[in-house]
């Protein structure tokens, strides 16, 4: 390999480093005021989004994240899935989200600024907003999130935002039966990945 080409690489992978660094720096700048309605909503991050009880919002986690409380935004042990950090990211953060350095700035944000600035807490109630589920509720169920019923709360989980598993679906109900396997404890999923926990599919 020729020095001019080490070189336009070297130059390449700093400018990359720049880019990032200043993307990162320009979103901790913004994310205090990102999360202000979400931190007042949760007292600061003292208590879980008020849409939600504390069974649902286990079940949400569980579902979604299965490790969100102890990691820092991303989930190291699967990087190419998207946590509920990373998922807040994309809708805050993105006007236009691609792959490739997308992913990585998304990646970065999530692990360096929405992390260390916003609690576990002010997390979930932006999920839920950025996604939608108050408004997917009325759609589909014809009320508010807070009056589903188990199984409406458990189908609404199972569209994972894709129209083609909306509540009443084949592939819906395919999915909350999983759900429910995984979460008595007859199912293991295979990590953050199995987003649709095939792992858990009818035998």
């Amino acid at each position: 390999m020729s020095k001019f080409l080490v070189l336009a690489l070297a130059t390449a992978v700093l400018a990359v480093l720049a880019y990032e660094t200043y993307e990162v720096a320009a979103a901790r700048n913004v994310t205090k005021e990102k999360f202000a309605k979400y931190e007042a909503e949760t007292a600061n991050g003292t208590k879980g989004p008020s849409v939600l009880s504390q069974e649902r919002q286990d079940i949400l986690v569980k579902v979604q994240d299965p490790r969100f409380w102890s990691h820092s935004g991303v989930d190291w042990s699967y990087p190419l899935s998207t946590t509920v950090t990373q998922s807040v990211v994309k809708k805050l953060y993105f006007e236009d989200f691609r792959p490739g350095f997308g992913k990585i700035k998304q990646t970065l944000i999530a692990y360096f600024a929405v992390a260390p600035l916003s609690s576990k807490n002010a997390q979930l109630a932006a999920f839920l907003d950025v996604n939608g589920f108050e408004a997917l509720s009325a759609k589909w169920f014809g009320k508010p999130l807070q009056s589903l019923s188990d199984e409406e709360f458990l189908s609404l989980i199972a569209t994972n935002n894709t129209p083609k598993i909306a509540p009443g679906s084949k592939e819906n109900g395919e999915r909350v039966a999983r759900i429910k396997k995984y979460l008595a404890g007859k199912c293991e999923r295979r990590g953050l990945s199995d987003v649709w926990l095939d792992q858990c599919a009818a035998s």
